[in-house]
C-alpha cells in the first residue's frame, strides 16, 4: 500500500504541475502579466522619457501627444488601470479559478485516497492470479472435463483466440481502446450524469476496468458507487503500465463470464458452440459478445430473439467501425443465419454428459485426497492432469455397450414382462427404495414410515432413462423403482496389458441415471471367468499336466467341514468320457475341473493356493477358500479381474492399473508422475500355456467364445473366457490380445432380475458381443493403429497344443459342436 500511495503522490505531482501550467497559459490571466507586487520583476507600463530622465516633480508634465494622425489602441493600451474596478474584479476572478482548481485537485486527492484504501498491491496487479479450473486431459489431448467449484475456467494464449472475438469486443465494449490509457477521456462526463441525477454510476468501463473488475472484484468491487469506479481508474493506470494492449485482451478474455459458469473465452465457446475459440465465426462472435451486456437477458436457449438482436446489433458495431466491410462481407446474410445453426442443443450439468462420465468421477475423487496431501486446491489451482484413456478406445466402448444393451434389452422386456420377480417377493423393491437418494434424504429428514411412504406413493412429474431417450412422464418414486430395476447395467475396462494403463472406462449405461460404477465399486459373482487362476494353479503345482492331458469328464464329490458333500455338475447337465484339459477349459466344463482339483487335494495342494495366485495377480477382494471357488462363486469386480488377466498377456508379470500419468500446476511444472508397479507373478512359460488354453476358448469346437470368429469374424490371435453365475444373473466375458485386456459384466442391479434361460443369460450372449463389437471399432480405427499381434512363444518353448491324439487314447469330445451354433454354455 504504502509503493502505492508512492504513485499517487507521483501522480499528484504532475497532475499539479499541468494545473499549474494551465493556470499561467489561461486567458483568464492578465495579458500585461502584470504583477500585483510592486517590487516584482514584471515590466512597468511605459512611461515618458521625461519621467524617466529624473526623480518625478510635484508638477508632472503631460506628454504631448501629436495629433496629425490617430492611432489604433493595442491590447495593452486596452488594460484597465491597475486601480480601476475592472482590473480588481479580474483580480477576484483569477483568485477564484485558482480556489477552484485547488478544491477540484484536494477532493480528487481526498477520494483517491480513500479509494485506495483496500486496494490489492502492486504485486498483486502485477502478477494477477485467477482461479483456474483443473483440466482432465485424455491420452491422446483431448479434454474430458475441468474440475471447478463455481467459475469454470481455463487460459489460453491471444494467439489461440479468433480475431472475430477480438474485432467483436473492441467494437462493442471499448472503440477506443487502443487510444486511452485505461480510462476512456469521455467516461467521466457520462459518471458525472449519472451522479447529477442521481441514477447511480454506471457505463463507461473501458476493457482495462473490466478486467480490474474481474480480477480483483473482492478489492475492486462490482457495486455502483463512485468509490469502486476511482478504484477501477486506478487499477487501470497501473495495469496499462504494467502490461501491454495484447496481454490485457487475453487477461480480460480469459476472465470474462459470459454463460452460466463458464469463464473465460476458451470454456464459453466450448459450452455454447463445442469448438475452441479460435475457431470461432463472425455470428458466433458477435453472439457470445452480445452476451456481454446480461447473459440472462441474451440467453440463446431462454431469450433467443433477444440473443439475435443482440448479436445483430454487435453486427452493426462492427460494420460502424469499419471492421467489417459490407462490400466485401455480406453483412446482412450472417444476420439473417439462425442461432439452431451453430449453437449446440442445450446439455445437463456437464458431469454428467461428455465422455467417460464414471472415469471422470473416479479422477475426481483420487484427486480429491492427492491434492489435500499435497497442498493443492482442486477447484482453483489450474491443474493439468493427464491420464491414460484414450478418447477414441472410450467411444468406441460407449458405442459397443449402446447397440448391444439397447437391443438385449428388448430381449430382456419381453423375458420378464408380467413374471418380474418383486411380484412374488416385494423385498426386493423395499431393497431398492432404501438404496434411492430420495429415501436416504427422508431418513435424514426424520420423516416417518408413514411420511415416506406417502411420498414414494405421489405421483410425480419426472424424466425417466429408456434407450430411445429420456421421456418426461408423471409417476410414482415407487413405479420409477421398478421401471429402472429391469434394466440390464454393464461395467467394462480395457487396460495395457504392458503397462497397466486403463484405455476404456464404462461404469454403466447413463451416469445421469445409474451412477453406481460397475468397475471400480460393484463386485458381483465371477462364475467361470475365474477358472484361469486355478488352472494355472495346476499348471504350476502339477507340471507333468499339459494342455493335451486327458482328464475324466465324471462327478466327483467334495466333503465340505460342515459333514455335508458338494457335487457339481456341467451347466448342461451332460457327464462322460474324457476331454483334454484344453478342451475342458476351452468349454468351460465344471466336471473337468472338479476332478483336477480333487487330484491336486489329493497330493497336498488345497484352494489356498489358488487363492494366494490370485491375489498375487491381482485380486483384492476377500475370497473364500471353498472348494466351490473354482467354479466362481467369489464377488469380485471388473476392474481387479481384468487387471489380473493382463498377467497372462504380459508373460507372466503383472502390472498395476494406472490411470493418471501426471499432473502438472498451471504453469506446466510436473508435480507428480505415475506409471503401474511391475511384479512377477508365474514364468513365462506357464502364462504362455495359459494364454494357449484361452485361445482353445476361442478357437476350440464347442468353445463358449467360437462366435468371435464365426459372427464377428475375427481372424487374430484371441483369448478369452465367458463367466455365467447361478441362475444367470450375471454374465461376463474375458478377453486378451498381447497389446490389449479388456472385461465386461452385464446384469441388472437386483441379482434376481434376470434371464430365466441360460441360453440368453450366459456370459457369450449378454457380455462377449460388447467386446466383439467393441474390438470390431478399435482395429478399424486407423488412428489408434492398434496392431493385431501374436503372442509372443517364449523360445525354446516347445509345448503341443493340438491336441490331435491324447496320451491315454484318443480324445472324447465333451459336447460334439453343433454346426448351427459353435459356442456351448458355461
Amino acid at each position: 500500500m504504502v509503493t502505492l500511495f508512492k504513485h499517487f503522490r507521483s501522480l499528484l505531482a504532475k497532475l499539479t504541475v499541468s494545473i499549474s501550467q494551465t493556470m499561467s497559459e489561461s486567458p483568464l490571466q492578465d495579458p500585461t502579466n502584470q504583477p500585483e507586487n510592486p517590487g516584482s520583476e514584471a515590466k512597468e507600463p511605459i512611461q515618458d522619457k521625461q519621467n524617466q530622465a529624473g526623480p518625478p516633480s510635484e508638477n508632472p508634465v503631460t506628454p504631448t501627444v501629436e495629433a496629425t494622425k490617430p492611432v489604433e489602441a493595442s491590447p495593452k493600451e486596452a488594460v484597465p488601470p491597475p486601480s480601476s474596478p475592472a482590473q480588481k474584479n479580474f483580480k477576484l476572478q483569477r483568485k477564484l479559478v485558482i480556489g477552484v482548481a485547488i478544491a477540484i485537485l484536494v477532493f480528487v486527492l481526498g477520494a483517491f485516497v480513500f479509494a485506495a484504501r483496500n486496494l490489492p498491491s502492486l504485486a498483486e496487479i502485477e502478477n494477477p492470479k485467477a482461479d483456474l479450473s483443473t483440466q482432465v486431459f485424455s491420452a491422446d489431448g483431448e479434454v474430458l472435463q475441468n474440475f471447478y467449484s463455481d467459475q469454470d475456467r481455463i487460459t489460453v494464449e491471444l494467439n489461440e483466440i479468433s480475431p472475430n472475438l477480438i474485432n467483436a469486443l473492441i467494437a462493442t465494449e471499448d472503440a477506443r481502446f487502443y487510444g486511452h490509457a485505461g480510462v476512456d477521456p469521455v467516461a467521466p462526463f457520462a459518471i458525472m450524469k449519472d451522479v447529477l441525477t442521481s441514477q447511480g454510476v454506471r457505463g463507461g468501463s473501458t476493457i482495462t476496468q473490466q478486467l480490474a473488475r474481474n480480477l480483483y472484484n473482492k478489492k475492486v468491487g462490482k457495486d455502483r458507487s463512485l468509490t469502486r469506479k476511482l478504484k477501477e481508474m486506478i487499477v487501470s493506470w497501473i495495469i496499462e503500465r504494467k502490461f501491454t494492449k495484447q496481454e490485457i485482451l487475453a487477461g480480460y478474455l480469459n476472465t470474462v463470464n459470459i454463460y452460466g459458469s463458464s469463464y473465460g473465452i476458451e470454456m464459453a465457446c466450448q459450452s455454447l458452440f463445442n469448438k475452441s475459440a479460435r475457431k470461432v465465426t463472425i455470428e458466433e462472435a458477435a453472439l457470445i459478445v452480445g452476451m456481454l451486456k446480461g447473459q440472462g437477458l441474451f440467453n440463446p436457449y431462454t431469450k433467443p430473439e433477444n440473443a439475435t438482436n443482440r448479436r445483430n446489433t454487435v453486427i452493426n458495431l462492427m460494420v460502424q467501425h469499419e471492421i467489417l466491410n459490407p462490400d466485401s462481407i455480406d453483412v446482412d446474410s450472417i444476420k439473417e443465419i439462425p442461432l439452431s445453426d451453430y449453437v449446440v442443443a442445450k446439455q445437463g450439468q456437464s458431469h454428467v454428459r461428455g465422455l467417460a462420465p464414471y472415469f471422470r468421477e473416479h479422477v475426481r475423487n483420487y484427486l480429491k485426497g492427492w491434492c489435500k496431501d499435497n497442498g493443492h486446491d482442486l477447484y482453483t489451482d489450474g491443474l493439468r492432469v493427464y491420464t491414460t484413456i484414450d478418447s477414441r478406445m472410450q467411444r468406441h466402448a460407449e458405442k459397443a455397450v449402446e447397440e448391444h444393451l439397447s437391443g438385449l434389452q428388448k430381449d430382456f422386456d419381453k423375458h420378464i414382462k408380467g413374471k418380474e420377480p418383486y411380484k412374488k417377493d416385494p423385498s426386493i423393491i423395499t431393497r431398492l427404495q432404501r438404496q434411492s437418494y430420495r429415501y436416504l434424504s427422508a431418513k435424514k429428514a426424520k420423516k416417518t414410515a408413514t411420511e415416506i411412504a406417502e411420498e414414494f406413493d405421489t405421483p410425480r412429474k419426472m424424466s425417466i432413462f429408456t434407450w430411445e431417450g429420456e421421456v418426461d412422464t408423471t409417476m410414482t418414486p415407487m413405479d420409477s423403482l421398478k421401471h429402472y430395476s429391469k434394466f440390464l447395467e454393464v461395467g467394462m475396462v480395457s487396460i495395457d496389458p504392458t503397462n497397466g494403463q486403463v484405455k476404456a472406462w464404462v461404469g454403466g449405461i447413463n451416469y445421469k441415471h445409474f451412477k453406481y460404477d460397475h468397475v471400480a465399486k460393484g463386485t458381483r459373482q465371477v462364475g467361470s471367468t475365474f477358472k484361469p487362476f486355478f488352472y494355472a494353479t495346476l499348471i504350476n503345482e502339477k507340471p507333468e499336466y499339459e494342455p493335451c492331458t486327458p482328464v475324466l469328464n465324471q462327478r466327483v464329490q467334495f466333503l465340505l467341514p460342515d459333514g455335508k458333500y458338494w457335487e457339481p455338475k456341467n451347466s448342461d447337465g451332460s457327464q462322460g468320457g474324457k476331454v483334454t484339459l484344453r478342451r475342458g477349459l476351452a468349454t468351460s466344463a465344471n466336471l473337468v475341473t472338479a476332478q483336477l482339483l480333487q487330484r491336486l487335494m489329493q497330493d497336498g495342494v488345497g484352494v489356498n493356493e489358488v487363492v494366494k495366485l490370485a491375489q498375487k495377480m491381482g485380486i483384492k477382494s476377500f475370497i473364500d477358500p471353498v472348494p466351490s471357488l473354482i467354479l466362481g462363486t467369489a464377488d469380485l469386480n471388473v476392474m481387479e479381474l481384468t487387471s489380473a488377466y493382463t498377467t497372462f498377456a504380459n508373460k507372466g508379470t503383472r502390472a498395476e492399473p494406472v490411470f493418471i500419468t501426471r499432473i502438472e500446476d498451471r504453469n506446466g511444472n510436473v508435480l507428480a508422475e505415475f506409471s503401474g508397479k511391475t511384479r512377477k507373478v508365474m514364468p513365462e512359460n506357464e502364462a504362455y500355456t495359459m494364454v494357449e488354453l484361452l485361445k482353445g476358448v476361442v478357437d476350440e469346437p464347442g468353445g463358449t467364445a467360437g462366435r468371435l470368429r464365426f459372427r464377428y469374424k475375427f481372424t487374430n490371435e484371441i483369448g478369452g473366457k465367458t463367466g455365467t453365475t447361478q441362475n444367470q444373473s450375471d454374465g461376463w466375458f474375458m478377453g486378451i490380445t498381447p497389446n490389449l485386456v479388456t472385461g465386461v459384466w452385464v446384469g441388472c442391479a437386483e441379482r434376481q432380475m434376470r434371464f430365466r434361460s441360460i441360453r440368453l443369460g450366459q456370459g457369450a450372449n449378454m457380455a462377449l458381443p460388447i467386446w466383439g463389437l467393441y474390438m470390431q471399432d478399435v482395429y478399424a480405427d486407423e488412428e489408434i493403429g492398434l496392431p493385431q499381434d501374436r503372442f509372443e512363444r517364449p523360445e525354446g518353448f516347445e509345448v503341443d497344443f493340438s491336441c490331435e491324439v491324447a496320451e491315454e487314447g484318443e480324445e472324447v469330445e465333451l459336447n460334439p459342436p453343433n454346426v448351427n451354433e459353435l459356442e456351448k454354455y458355461d
